[in-house]
C-alpha cells in the first residue's frame, strides 16, 4: 500500500531530496521538468539554486533550513527561480525524515506547479488594486484553474456592471449639476424679480392707500358741491318766480301807461274845448265893447291856461309814449330774461343730476379703491412671504448645486471607458461629457498581471 502512494506521488508531484544542509540528492522527472534542469545539473548542489541570491543570503532564509533541520514540516506557496531564470510558484510541503537517532536525515518536498493559479490571483489582485484606486477599466485574463476562472468571470462582470452603474451615475450626476446649476440661476433671477415685483407692490399699495384718500376727498368735495348746487337750483327757481312776476308787475304798468294815455288824450281833448269856448268868448266880448272888455280878459287867460294845458297833456302824452315804449322794451328784456333765467334753472338741474351722479360713483370708487387697497395690501404680504421662501429656496438650490459638483467630482475619481454605459446617457450634454472624461483602455490585462506577477516574485521573503 505504501508503495501505491509512492508511486501516485511520484507520477504526480515533483519531488526532490535534500541533506540535512540543504545539498540536492535527487529529483523526480515532473520536478526536472518544471524547473528546466537534467537530474546531473542539479545533483550536490545546494536548495539555494532555485532562490533569488538575496534572499539565500538572508536570516530568514538561514531560519527556514533550520526550522526544517530540527524536525519541523513547513507548507506554503513558495516562488522558485528556474534554469532559466523565469519565477515558478510551487505549492510545496518540506518535510524532515529523521535518521536512526532522531535527528534529520534528509528533506523530502513534494510540490506542486500553482504559476497559472498564482498568475490567476496575481491578476485579480492588481483589478482589486485597481478598484481600490478607482480604476474600473481593469480586466482580468480568464487561466485555466477552474475555481480562479469563476472567481475571475465574476470580477469581471461586477466591473461591467460597476463601471456600467458608475458612468451612469457620472452622466446623472453632471445633469443634475447642470439642472440644480440651471435651477439656482433660475431662483436667482426669481428671487430679484419677486424682490423688485415686492417693492413695485409696496410701492402700488402706497399709490393706492393715496389715491383711496384723494378719491374719499373728492368724494366729499362732490356731496359738497352737489349741496351748492341744490342750493342754487333753488335760488335759481327764486329767482325764476321773480322775475315772472317782475313781467307781471311790468305789464301791469304798461296797462295803466295805456289807461294814464287815454286819460290824457281826454285832458288834451278838454283843453282844444276850453280855447274853442276862449276864443268864442274872446269874439263874444269884443263884440260886446267895453261891457265886454273885462270878459275878454278871463277868456284870454282862460284861453292862455288852455293852451298851457294842452302843451302840458302834450308833453305828458309824449312822457307816457316813451315810458310805455320803455315798458314794453323792459318787459320784452324781462321775458327774454325769465327764459333765459329757466334755461339757466334747467341746466342747474342737469348740472346737480350729473354731479350727484359723480358723488355716488365716487363713493362707489372710493369703497371699491379701499377693496382694492386691502387686496394689494394682502397681495403685497403674501410676496414678502413669497420673496422669503424664494430667498430659502435660493439657498436650498444653491446647496443642492454645490452638492451635485461634490458628487460629480468625486465620481469623476473613478476612471471608466468612455464606450460603457452608453445607453444610459440622460442627455446631450451628458453624452458629451462622458465623451470629454472618457480615457484610454490600459494596456492588455495579461500583460499587467506579469508585471504584477514579476513584481510579487521578488519578494523572497514569502518564500
Amino acid at each position: 500500500m505504501d508503495r501505491v502512494i509512492a508511486d501516485m506521488i511520484e507520477r504526480t508531484q515533483a519531488t526532490i531530496q535534500f541533506e540535512a544542509d540543504g545539498t540536492i540528492i535527487t529529483a523526480n522527472e515532473n520536478f526536472l521538468s518544471l524547473m528546466g534542469y537534467q537530474l546531473n545539473e542539479i545533483v550536490g548542489k545546494n536548495h539555494s539554486m532555485f532562490v533569488d541570491p538575496k534572499f539565500a543570503s538572508s536570516g530568514d532564509y538561514a531560519q527556514f533550513w533550520t526550522a526544517l533541520r530540527a524536525g519541523r514540516t513547513l507548507s506554503d506557496q513558495y516562488p522558485r527561480l528556474t534554469k532559466n531564470g523565469s519565477v515558478v510558484w510551487i505549492q510545496a510541503t518540506y518535510a524532515a525524515v529523521p535518521g536512526p537517532d532522531g535527528k534529520t536525515e534528509k528533506v523530502i518536498k513534494v510540490a506542486t506547479d500553482v504559476t497559472e493559479r498564482r498568475r490567476a490571483l496575481q491578476e485579480v489582485a492588481a483589478g482589486l488594486q485597481a478598484l481600490s484606486e478607482g480604476d474600473l477599466r481593469q480586466r482580468v485574463v480568464i487561466r485555466n484553474a477552474e475555481d480562479i476562472g469563476v472567481i475571475a468571470k465574476a470580477y469581471n462582470r461586477s466591473m461591467e456592471q460597476l463601471e456600467k452603474a458608475v458612468n451612469t451615475v457620472k452622466n446623472v450626476s453632471f445633469a443634475v449639476t447642470q439642472t440644480a446649476s440651471e435651477i439656482s440661476q433660475s431662483s436667482t433671477d426669481l428671487s430679484h424679480r419677486t424682490e423688485s415685483q415686492a417693492a413695485t407692490l409696496e410701492q402700488t399699495a402706497a399709490a393706492l392707500e393715496q389715491l383711496t384718500s384723494t378719491v374719499r376727498a373728492a368724494a366729499a368735495g362732490a356731496h359738497k358741491v352737489e349741496e351748492i348746487v341744490g342750493n342754487t337750483q333753488s335760488v335759481a327757481v327764486q329767482s325764476e318766480r321773480v322775475v315772472s312776476d317782475a313781467i307781471s308787475a311790468m305789464s301791469a304798468i304798461e296797462s295803466s301807461s295805456e289807461k294814464i294815455a287815454k286819460i290824457i288824450t281826454v285832458i288834451d281833448d278838454i283843453a282844444f274845448q276850453t280855447n274853442l269856448l276862449a276864443l268864442n268868448a274872446g269874439v263874444e266880448a269884443a263884440r260886446a265893447g267895453d261891457a265886454g272888455r273885462g270878459f275878454a280878459v278871463v277868456a284870454a287867460e282862460v284861453r292862455a291856461l288852455a293852451q298851457r294845458s294842452a302843451i302840458a297833456a302834450g308833453e305828458i302824452k309824449d312822457l307816457i309814449d316813451e315810458s310805455k315804449e320803455n315798458v314794453g322794451t323792459g318787459v320784452d328784456l324781462v321775458g327774454r330774461s325769465g327764459e333765459e333765467l329757466k334755461r339757466i334753472v334747467d341746466a342747474v338741474g342737469t348740472i346737480s343730476g350729473h354731479i350727484s351722479e359723480i358723488a355716488v360713483g365716487a363713493s362707489e370708487q372710493s369703497t371699491t379703491l379701499v377693496e382694492i387697497s386691502a387686496g394689494v395690501s394682502q397681495l403685497d404680504q403674501v410676496t414678502q412671504q413669497n420673496a422669503a421662501m424664494v430667498e430659502q429656496t435660493t439657498a436650498s438650490t444653491q446647496i443642492l448645486s454645490n452638492d451635485a459638483s461634490q458628487l460629480s467630482q468625486e465620481v469623476q475619481a473613478f476612471k471608466t471607458r468612455p464606450d460603457i454605459g452608453a445607453e444610459t446617457k440622460t442627455s446631450a450634454s451628458s453624452n458629451s461629457i462622458a465623451k470629454k472624461t472618457g480615457h484610454a483602455p490600459r494596456a492588455a490585462a495579461s500583460t499587467a498581471g506579469n508585471a504584477a506577477l514579476q513584481a510579487e516574485a521578488v519578494r523572497w521573503e514569502d518564500f
